[in-house]
This record gives C-alpha cells, sequence and structure tokens, in this order.
C-alpha cells in the first residue's frame, strides 16, 4: 500500500513530505478555489489524483460526495459520464457512513458501481473491503488529509504492477515501492530472510504500451546473522549490464539485510523473497 496526501492548499503538502508518491487535488470550484496548473506542478514526481466537486463536471478521476459538494444520488450520473467520455474508472469519495446511500443510488438507476475512495478518520492506515483507497487522517497540520492507497490505482497507475511470482518453492516476504529522492546515485536499505534462497527482484515500472524507463543497479553489499559482510558486487562480475529495463533477481543467500545501491528518474518496486 501507498500513502497519498490531499490539502485545500497545495503547498501543505511540502511542508509534510517533499517527494509524495501520490498527492490528490481539486480541479473545479463550488466556493473555494482548484489547484491551479502551478500547484500541480509542484510535485513533478508524483502520481496526480484530480478531484471534482460537482457531479456536472466531466474531469477528473473522483467525485466529492460530501456536504456543499456532490450528494449520493449525483454520483452514477456523474460516472456513466466519465465513462461515456472515455474515463473507465471512475471513483467515489464519501465518508463511511455516506457510502450505503452511494452504493444504494448506483444500484438505484442501475449503473455500474465505480471505485471507492472512504474516509475512515481511524487513525490506523486500513483500506476497508470493497475500497481502492482510505482517508484514515483528518486536518493534520498544516492543513493535510493522508490516505493509505493500494499498490495498483486502475485510471490513476499507467499499468498493474507484476504479478507476485518467483521460483518454485521460494516465499516473498514483501513487495516495497522505492521513490528515489533524485536520478543521481542513491542506496536503500533491505531486510531479507537470510535463508539459503534470500533474494532481491528489482521492477522497473511499465507503462501501458509495455515499455519502462531505464534505471541501473550498483553494488549490492549484504551481512549475514552474525554481522558479517557476505558481499554482493553485481559490477564486479563479468559482463555485468547495470543498465534495467526489465525486472532482474540478485541472489542474496544468507542475507538478513543489504544496501542496494541504484539510480532510477522515477519510482519502482523491489520484491524481497526467501
Amino acid at each position: 500500500m501507498r500513502i497519498m496526501y490531499d490539502a485545500l492548499n497545495a503547498r501543505n503538502i511540502l511542508r509534510k513530505e517533499r517527494r509524495p508518491v501520490l498527492v490528490a487535488g481539486y480541479v473545479d470550484r463550488i466556493r473555494l478555489a482548484p489547484w491551479t496548473d502551478a500547484d500541480w506542478a509542484l510535485f513533478p514526481d508524483a502520481l496526480k489524483v484530480r478531484i471534482v466537486k460537482k457531479a456536472s463536471t466531466n474531469d477528473g478521476h473522483v467525485l466529492d460526495v460530501e456536504p456543499g459538494d456532490a450528494a449520493p444520488g449525483q454520483a452514477p450520473g456523474w460516472a456513466e459520464m466519465r465513462r461515456r467520455s472515455g474515463f473507465a474508472h471512475p471513483c467515489v469519495y464519501c465518508n463511511r457512513s455516506t457510502w450505503p446511500k452511494v452504493k444504494a443510488a448506483f444500484a438505484a438507476q442501475q449503473v455500474e458501481p465505480p471505485l471507492y475512495w472512504i474516509a475512515t478518520a481511524t487513525g490506523k492506515p486500513e483500506i476497508p473491503a470493497g475500497a481502492i483507497a482510505a482517508q484514515y487522517l483528518l486536518d493534520v497540520p498544516p492543513g493535510i488529509d493522508i490516505s493509505v492507497v493500494a499498490d495498483y490505482w486502475p485510471g490513476v497507475d499507467d499499468a498493474p504492477p507484476a504479478p507476485l511470482s518467483v521460483e518454485p518453492g521460494v516465499e516473498i516476504m514483501e513487495r516495497i515501492t522505492v521513490t528515489p529522492p533524485n536520478a543521481g546515485s542513491n542506496t536503500v536499505r533491505l531486510n531479507l530472510s537470510g535463508s539459503s534462497g534470500a533474494a532481491v527482484v528489482v521492477r522497473p515500472r511499465i507503462d501501458g504500451s509495455g515499455v519502462s524507463k531505464p534505471m541501473w543497479v550498483g553494488n549490492i553489499f549484504a551481512w549475514g546473522s552474525d554481522r558479517t559482510g557476505i558481499g554482493h558486487n553485481p559490477k564486479s562480475e563479468p559482463g555485468y549490464d547495470d543498465r534495467l529495463t526489465s525486472h532482474r533477481r540478485f541472489a542474496l543467500p544468507g542475507a538478513v539485510w543489504a544496501d542496494l545501491e541504484y539510480s532510477a528518474s522515477e519510482p519502482f518496486e523491489i520484491d524481497v523473497v526467501g
């Protein structure tokens, strides 16, 4: 899962997180001004979720259903309008108590249900069953809301993540998303199992046309449970190509943690297996 920030004032997000993975902002007006192009440009590396307040606005990924914005009964018409315009995955934002009313409106109007982004305000980064995202922290200083988002959001992400498949008998421990702080050389620390099958799979993101931006993987410095370096230096291997355009597996038998050197211009995934 990933973290997303939204705010009426886009600059408030930067006061909390300089390089967010996901941001959400408004694109139409009822009372308050929407985000400007300059506001969106504050987040060049982030995935951007566009929210509309009015059900008559044929734009956006998400319709905001709450008092003062769209009503539950207006949501099905907006979703149909967005689908007719070519956007296949409309999403409705509402709080947990309003959710049944929105679902009932779609059923009554015989409209295909949308995706749901639910405001839970539980303080726990958990997504309710049937939702794609959950806003679990509200009014966080200096004036932002924080949501947890599924690893793949249709209509927002370019393509679904690669399936969690590895060699038979090898278990995936976790998949993490790495957001580079810059396009230069960086390092990410990984926790591994210490087993003989410990490994990492580095996965550059592939867009909807099947193309990925290249990234580079340099040395991988690994340690065992006795705090002894077990070493792994791919760059010392004859013929090693540090440029990746698709996923690549690096075996790290016996490693309990490792520092992986990389250079990338956009987020990518790493599977920790073992």
